[in-house]
């Protein structure tokens, strides 16, 4: 076809409203619940300007992307409500539009507001696919969007023109990943420091990461190792018009969060309370909060998944003045409930849930939280009892901490390893255990050999501690990381201790006099009191995976741990043994008789 051709089915597509969206989930993995959909714009089936790459090609040729743009919000926004779908809607926007002076200014408002759509619930996303030519210009757009309720998201961060320098004058509320760093993550040192530097650099300004492209549960157990908790890609479902609504629970069994030994789940808090349906008349709310003085929330529920709240104030409110009663007593309850209420599952760590409502804006501790199980209602968490819990299990926890380090002790550790035992939860075990620490302590004393200790503390934390690590210190120079994985999964467990090896090994000249570090080591009496010449300290590592069925109790963990870490120690410097046995050899009774 030729460029005036093409330009006369693009128009006839846009005055036809033929083009239509396709929906693909966003979902947050602690939650266990879809967050939103992004939009993905298409022409009718097997038309030449059927793939968004021609349709908006043709409009940059035919100067029509303006019209695009706003064709294809029209038809995502009205699919999305005509559809009654919950949570965010993603639109991706080309950044050049939104600074061009005939884009009409205000479109994207009137559209949500002619087609019932709040725009809190609208993500604006920006590209870095594009060039982007006036930086300012496109902040001044941004600006006056966010001032109208909408959220604003980079898209494809990583992919090409400008995104740093987007990120830091936009201030985000979401990026996205590109999928070229997401694709095969598990097997890439350099992409998993990569997603490492954007998880640091957005917990420090506050915006949410999207890991894109998740197509393999190898890929998504390592985003969960590292700390992704919003994942987006054909793994959780494809685009379709039929989008799916809850997230495969088999996928979430990757996720056990264990970031301290303070990791009950959300269950523990959980109360009971009544519901409501959202097609319910407000007046029946009314009534419900005036029988029941000590009600103060009301979750709304549609066909036994929460799709809202009431809260007591509010409704009061709405209801007082001359004119509440007659406004309100017959509007259906979807009409006034406040929409996204807190939600998580059932099975999210207590800490988890904390660091949730902590980024939460709008979060007071007289709220409550929704809790779900299999995406039903399963009941509410109040936020003062959730955090009276995280303070006893804290100080529970500092009680039995090591002095030195600070880290979670025995009993912290031992509670840990039960409960994956008694969870048949797959796990590993790493034992670090330092190489000759007695004569280096005899030689340079025990303050210096304090040093070394909380250094390899600090060395485990910032290397080993993700979503679903738990770093503890038995005591002296002995560590124990506990890893949460699926089964087939202790060679990303061995990869990770060999990197602390390989740190451990270099920077551990630090605490050495010059003279040592040219000799390779000192020269100090053994156990046996003869002089003896030690290398530097090096570290032995242990790795076991434990059979939850094959295991009573922390006692076999402890001693299967044990017997992986003396062979460690038999190579003589720093060295990772791989235990493949699952539980420790018994004892054999042998009787008086024999």
């Amino acid at each position: 076809m030729s460029t005036s051709d093409n330009r006369r089915a693009l128009i006839s597509l846009i005055d036809n409203q033929q083009l239509y969206p396709l929906f693909q989930p966003v979902v947050d993995t602690t939650r266990g619940c879809v967050i939103g959909h992004e939009s993905l714009i298409r022409g009718p089936k097997g038309h030449v300007l059927e793939f968004p790459d021609k349709l908006f090609s043709v409009a940059h040729e035919s100067d029509l992307l303006s019209e695009l743009e706003l064709a294809c919000r029209y038809a995502a926004i009205k699919e999305f409500q005509r559809r009654g779908m919950t949570g965010k809607l993603f639109l991706n926007v080309n950044p050049n539009v939104l600074k061009d002076d005939s884009h009409p200014h205000g479109s994207t408002l009137r559209l949500s507001q002619q087609l019932g759509l709040d725009p809190h619930q609208i993500v604006i996303e920006i590209s870095e696919r594009y060039p982007i030519e006036d930086t300012e210009n496109l902040k001044e757009a941004i600006i006056h969007y966010r001032q109208l309720g909408f959220m604003i998201a980079i898209d494809d961060l990583g992919a090409g023109y400008s995104g740093l320098k987007l990120w830091s004058e936009l201030h985000p509320d979401y990026v996205k990943i590109d999928r070229y760093f997401i694709q095969d993550i598990h097997e890439s040192s350099v992409k998993r420091v990569f997603v490492q530097s954007i998880l640091s650099l957005a917990k420090n300004i506050q915006t949410k990461v999207i890991a894109e492209g998740i197509e393999t549960k190898d890929e998504l157990e390592q985003l969960h190792a590292l700390g992704i908790k919003h994942c987006q890609g054909y793994l959780f479902g494809r685009p379709a018009k039929l989008p799916a609504r809850d997230v495969n629970t088999s996928l979430l069994n990757t996720y056990q969060p264990t970031k301290s030994s303070y990791h009950e789940t959300i269950a523990s808090v959980v109360n009971s309370l009544e519901t409501i349906a959202d097609d319910e008349p407000a007046l029946e709310a009314l009534n419900r909060f005036t029988k029941n003085a000590s009600l103060s929330l009301l979750p709304v529920t549609r066909y036994q998944q929460v799709v809202g709240v009431l809260r007591r104030e509010k409704l009061l409110e709405r209801f007082s003045g001359s004119y509440g009663h007659a406004l309100n007593a017959s509007k259906h309850v979807v009409h006034i409930m406040e929409k996204e209420p807190i939600a998580v599952d059932w099975r999210a760590s207590l800490e988890d849930v904390s660091q949730l409502i902590t980024e939460h804006e709008e979060t007071d501790v007289y709220q409550h939280i929704i809790v779900t199980r299999n995406n039903r209602y399963y009941g509410v968490a109040s936020i003062k009892s959730l955090l009276r819990k995280i303070t006893e299990l804290k100080i529970n926890d500092a009680r039995h901490a090591n002095p030195l380090t600070q880290l979670p002790g025995n009993v912290a550790i031992n509670r840990v390893i039960n409960e994956k035992l008694k969870a048949q939860t797959p796990f590993s075990v790493a034992y670090f255990d330092l190489n000759h620490f007695k004569p280096y302590n005899d030689i340079y004393g025990y303050e210096q050999g304090d040093q070394v200790i909380k250094w390899v503390a600090q060395l485990l934390q910032k290397r080993l501690t993700g979503c679903s690590n738990f770093v503890g210190h038995i005591g002296g120079d002995d560590f124990v990381v506990i890893f949460d994985h699926s089964a087939g999964n202790a060679g990303l467990v061995e990869n990770s201790c060999k990197n602390v090896i390989e740190l451990f090994d270099r920077d551990v000249i630090q605490f050495y006099q010059e003279e040592h570090i040219k000799l390779g080591g000192i020269k100090a009496v053994n156990r046996e009191g003869h002089p003896t010449f030690f290398s530097l300290l090096s570290i032995a590592v242990g790795v076991v995976s434990p059979d939850a069925k094959l295991c009573e109790s922390h006692h076999d963990v402890a001693l299967l741990a044990t017997e992986a870490k003396k062979e460690a120690k038999r190579f003589g410097g720093s060295h990772c043994y791989l235990c493949h046995r699952q539980a420790p050899r018994r004892l054999k009774l042998v009787s008086s008789h024999s």
